[in-house]
């Protein structure tokens, strides 16, 4: 039976990397992202589709129950799918806020709490995807900081409360790596000097989040020390 893989995200990025290494070592990957694209999984025979939005929790919870029903849940979780949006700078804007919310943590959550009643005596990994904003916030970015602040937070506490099961959570604190999401983020020319430095491509991020999350390491700053 081959391995299976669910990750959310994969039009682009850290998701897309992901979706096609793990497709390349011939396991099974579940790819959730919100837009088709047809040219997305040209190729990738071993790939099933899944366009639904994060924050939908009925479609969530639908694919966990037929999951389990056809015995194909995945033993392993890229909770990846995330937006960076400018919330507080001349004003601020609840709105955009909320958005990020819900995405980039309400969305994680959607997964966990669909998952695991499905996993009892299973083994599985759930991998979040934080961020290095997380402890050096853009002041323009409030929720972008706060929602990978919360999901470093929470994914800490869920590894130490299911320590004596099969359960694992592991938290990745990336950045800068070159990705669609991290444009826009820096609020000097000084902080984008430095960034473009120590930026690196996603192709060189991904080998490194794969080798790490089949690791005993729970947590992972990358490309910082």
């Amino acid at each position: 039976m081959k391995k299976r893989v669910l990750i959310t995200g994969t039009t682009s990025g850290i998701g897309r990397g992901l979706m096609n290494h793990y497709a390349q070592e011939d396991w099974s990957v579940v790819a959730f992202n919100r837009r088709e694209d047809k040219n997305l999984g040209s190729g990738l025979s071993n790939v099933h589709f899944i366009h639904s939005d994060v924050r939908d929790r009925i479609a969530i919870q639908n694919y966990f129950k037929t999951a389990h029903q056809k015995n194909e849940l995945p033993e392993l979780y890229y909770l990846n799918a995330g937006i960076n949006k400018i919330d507080t700078k001349d004003t601020f804007s609840l709105d955009i806020f909320q958005e990020v919310m819900e995405i980039n943590l309400t969305g994680v959550l959607n997964f966990i709490d669909a998952a695991l009643p499905y996993l009892k005596g299973k083994n599985a990994t759930f991998v979040a995807s934080s961020s290095t904003s997380s402890i050096f916030p853009n002041p323009n970015n409030l929720g972008y900081y706060i929602s990978k602040l919360a999901e470093a937070k929470i994914f800490g506490r869920l590894d130490s409360r299911f320590a004596s099961s099969n359960l694992r959570f592991k938290t990745l604190i990336l950045g800068p790596i070159a990705t669609n999401i991290s444009g826009g983020m820096l609020a000097s020319k000084l902080l984008s000097l430095v960034r473009n430095l120590i930026t690196v491509s996603t192709e060189t991020a991904v080998p490194k989040i794969v080798r790490f999350v089949h690791s005993p390491r729970r947590i992972l700053y990358y490309p910082l020390p």
